[in-house]
């Protein structure tokens, strides 16, 4: 089969799918839309193919119809002038036609060309700045990727949107339908983001999802696996101890856990533990299986310091680390990706700790140098550290932990303290490498026990610095 063929050959049933390229070939569709649209294409051979084929056939559209505007120009012109004789016209016709093909293989064949870069293209302008750019118009209302019904003393559904949508859910029973077509029971309590609308993240929480054919390829994501749908009714579920299960009732999924690829057909069950490889799971009937759980504690269970100011309090995030998140409790500085594409993924979703960047103040307001602080695990676990990378370093850094080499942006915005004179103002924007004004470099440390792990004398520079970050997972 040559590749016009094969281009020519591949179709999408996905209405909603279709609608989106529709929206991008007519130059209508917001920013949001041509993410989701380069997400789909790099995800989804089909996809791709389809784009292809609509993009060529709407060249050749246009060229026809240019085409026929001009001969009905010269037409018009040929009439008034009785001396221009019809063999002359005739040619000029042929001319035109044949410039004209010649010029539509030409588009075709560069149609392809930017099809093929198009994702470096679109991560291009996500990378760069918007500055006065004017922004891209849509045609209308931008439809909801989800609806959940089942909110206690509400009729209507509530919408979300996808691009990174975050959905909480108490403890409950809840249904949802996916612009893809999918159907969803759900049970809180439960986390999840709408990465797009054919992949969620599941935190925690259970879930069964009935996919039609038009939704080929839903995919849910947690820490421990992907569950790819191809064509089917599955059940996924993210325990209090971390741990992921897979149930597949009807039709077959694909399974990926780090390098392990399995295709679950019906009546297959795996779990997928925290610290482990997968194994066989007793089949759980969908009643059995949507029985409320608990919501899985942290692998972080206390934090320690010998920071001057003890109200100065922290937080311990459950698998928020991710673009755009809030980095200190007193501050409005934001994490985020120092260049296009953006934050590792394998921090992504992590749990973290939000700590008060005031600890590294003495009491008399001036930059310390030996603040100490303890993190204390509740299982085996992986952590990363964020440290300022303006900052010496220490020995103990050197010694006990590793460089991943990953780098870390934050997004400072504007501070105002009377107590320590620290007062800024500065540009604060959305998505990675766009306005970063500190870089944190990424130290990984294995703890097979668990248990404490102590950081510090943090060292310390003349003129300013941030406190670390912590980020882990368990294992």
């Amino acid at each position: 089969m040559s590749g016009r063929d094969a281009i020519q050959g591949k179709l999408v049933t996905n209405a909603a799918v279709l609608d989106l390229m529709d929206l991008c070939l007519t130059d209508r569709a917001t920013a949001d839309q041509w993410r989701t649209l380069s997400e789909l294409i790099v995800e989804q051979p089909e996809v791709r193919d389809c784009l292809a084929a609509q993009a060529i056939a709407s060249a050749r559209l246009t060229l026809i119809a240019q085409l026929d505007e001009t001969h009905e120009d010269r037409l018009v012109e040929r009439t008034g002038d009785k001396k221009e004789s019809s063999s002359t016209w005739t040619q000029g016709i042929s001319t035109r036609f044949r410039i004209s093909r010649a010029a539509m293989a030409t588009l075709a064949i560069g149609v392809t060309i930017i099809l093929v870069s198009c994702g470096l293209l679109i991560g291009f302008q996500w990378m760069t700045p918007s500055g006065n750019q004017p922004p891209i118009l849509a045609s209308g209302p931008v439809p909801p990727a989800v609806k959940i019904y089942g909110f206690p003393g509400e009729h209507a559904p509530r919408e979300f949107h996808g691009g990174g949508e975050e959905i909480e859910l108490p403890s409950g029973k809840f249904r949802a339908e996916t612009s893809a077509g999918a159907r969803l029971q759900l049970t809180g309590p439960l986390r999840l983001r709408v990465e797009s609308p054919l992949v969620w993240r599941l935190f925690y929480g259970k879930l069964i999802a009935n996919v039609p054919s038009e939704g080929f390829g839903f995919t849910i994501k947690t820490n421990q696996a992907k569950v790819v749908d191809l064509g089917t009714k599955f059940g996924v579920a993210v325990d209090k101890d971390g741990d992921t299960k897979v149930v597949v009732y009807e039709g077959h999924v694909e399974l990926t856990s780090g390098r392990v690829i399995r295709r679950m057909l019906v009546g297959d069950a795996f779990i997928i533990p925290t610290a482990g490889e997968i194994e066989p799971l007793t089949f759980a009937d969908p009643s059995t299986f949507l029985e409320p759980g608990e919501i899985p504690p942290s692998v972080i269970s206390d934090v320690r310091h010998n920071g001057i100011d003890q109200t100065a309090t922290y937080q311990i995030v459950r698998g928020g680390f991710q673009e755009d998140a809030l980095a200190y409790t007193d501050r409005v500085h934001q994490w985020n990706g120092v260049v296009f594409p953006g934050l590792s993924s394998y921090l992504v979703g992590l749990d973290y700790v939000r700590m008060a960047n005031d600890w590294k103040f003495n009491a008399d307001n001036s930059l310390r140098d030996d603040l100490e602080i303890t993190y204390v695990f509740a299982r085996p676990a992986v952590a990363y550290l964020l440290v300022d990378d303006r900052l010496p370093k220490p020995k103990w850094l050197q010694d006990d932990f590793a460089d991943t080499g990953w780098l870390v942006g934050l997004d400072k915005g504007d501070h105002r303290d009377s107590e320590t004179k620290l007062n800024y103002q500065l540009e604060q924007a959305k998505g990675p490498g766009a306005s970063v004004d500190v870089v944190l470099r990424v130290w990984r440390i294995v703890l097979p026990q668990g248990g404490e792990l102590k950081i510090g004398p943090l060292g310390s520079r003349a003129d300013d610095w941030v406190v670390p970050c912590l980020v882990a997972r368990p294992i």
